[in-house]
């Protein structure tokens, strides 16, 4: 187990993520495919999907991360605050040399087999991180895009209620497997043996995460000032109500992946900025599929204040609510 321990001044100093970050999920959902937890709900639709979806091309992605948990590299699990995939990747090669050394050392310690190629990313050799970059790409685009609605209302919901002002309240209803007894956190830890973490004065951050099994604290192996990172998977309320991350299967086969989710989120009015930060892709790519849809007579778009608007047309609102096929 991980215990960490606060003081009363600590406890002003948790903070909670302030949006999901695309390069995050997708990296723990590489190692969530590959774990037993995919087969059961509510990943069960998704893991199929993707697993039928992925080329002998694609594989290779499975090397950034084994079954096992704590085995994604801290290069590209640390939060950057991006909000595309693209930028999260761009975020990853500027950070210092130093760190990422520090990370590929942690990361040998738990695979001493690590691929060579996922070493050399660590190195910033090009080859490797271009690799690195179009591997991703395409596993986002099958895997990750598509469900970046859900994994939106996830994220919100996660601490709806949560008191800034007592924030300690939130921390004993964190998940099932953590327990709060002042002035203790303890959390599962997939170390064989109990460590103990002071924070004095460092900080907590909550982390939701969808493509998460089990909750994951992250302590930063560069920066010992660095706020400790604690991850929670919040994906249990779409496993009680039964739900499946992918949204309409033969919506998606009409329109694919994306341009789907583009539609399916447009049930509120939103602007380009707003729809390419909920679902995780570029404004170019959003542009391009609402230009596809707008084609097609599905949305409409008008300008307010300088900012143009989407929504979805009458013929959008009947093919998204159809009835379903008995």
């Amino acid at each position: 187990m991980l215990r960490i321990h606060f003081t009363a001044d600590d406890l002003r100093r948790i903070s909670w993520a302030s949006h999901p970050e695309p390069l995050m999920e997708t990296v723990l959902s590489v190692q969530l495919l590959q774990q037993p937890q995919a087969d059961a709900r509510p990943f069960a639709g998704w893991s199929a999907r993707v697993r039928r979806g992925l080329g002998r091309r694609e594989r290779p992605v499975f090397d950034l991360a084994t079954p096992d948990d704590g085995t994604v590299p801290e290069l590209l699990l640390a939060p950057t605050g991006a909000r595309t995939l693209a930028d999260g990747l761009t975020a990853v090669r500027s950070k210092p040399t130093a760190q990422a050394v520090s990370d590929l050392a942690v990361a040998r310690s738990r695979r001493p087999d690590l691929p060579q190629w996922v070493v050399d990313v660590h190195h910033r050799r090009p080859a490797a991180t271009s690799r690195l970059a179009a591997l991703l790409d395409t596993y986002h685009r099958l895997a990750i895009a598509p469900t970046w609605r859900r994994v939106n209302d996830a994220f919100r919901a996660a601490f709806a209620g949560a008191s800034a002002a007592e924030p300690e309240r939130g921390l004993g209803g964190l998940h099932p497997s953590v327990s709060w007894d002042f002035p203790t956190l303890t959390v599962p830890c997939h170390i064989p043996h109990d460590v103990d973490v002071r924070l004095r004065g460092r900080g907590l951050v909550l982390i939701p995460v969808f493509f998460l099994r089990v909750p994951t604290a992250r302590v930063d192996n560069y920066d010992e000032r660095a706020p400790v990172e604690l991850y929670i998977p919040v994906h249990q309320r779409f496993s009680a109500a039964g739900g499946d991350p992918y949204d309409d299967p033969g919506l998606t086969h009409l329109l694919g992946r994306t341009r789907a989710a583009v539609l399916t989120d447009l049930t509120d009015i939103r602007s380009t900025t707003e729809l390419a930060a909920r679902l995780g892709i570029s404004a170019s790519t959003a542009s391009h599929h609402l230009n596809a849809l707008r084609e097609g007579g599905l949305i409409t778009t008008v300008r307010e204040h300088g900012a143009a608007r989407h929504s979805l047309t009458h013929l959008g609102l009947r093919l998204l609510y159809r009835p379903a096929r008995r």
